[in-house]
């Protein structure tokens, strides 16, 4: 019984380091893909609002911070 121990329990070990390995992979990969998507859209948006002050400001005149009393 002591000689299948061995190779079982080296196999159980290697397959959960492989199967941590591949969720901790998984988990990486789209953590950076999400965090790429959002800048991108944050760049996106922060043009668009430079652009919509910049007309306003043509169309308006100088625009004020608006300050809640």
């Amino acid at each position: 019984m002591e000689m299948l121990d061995r190779p079982l329990l080296v196999v159980g070990l290697s397959t959960s380091m492989g199967l941590i390995g591949a969720v901790s992979y998984a988990w990486a990969s789209w953590t950076t893909e999400t965090l790429i998507s959002v800048d991108k859209r944050t760049e996106v948006m922060a043009a668009q609002i430079d652009y919509i002050k910049e007309e306003m400001e043509k169309a308006y005149g100088g625009v004020q911070a608006y300050k809640a009393e």
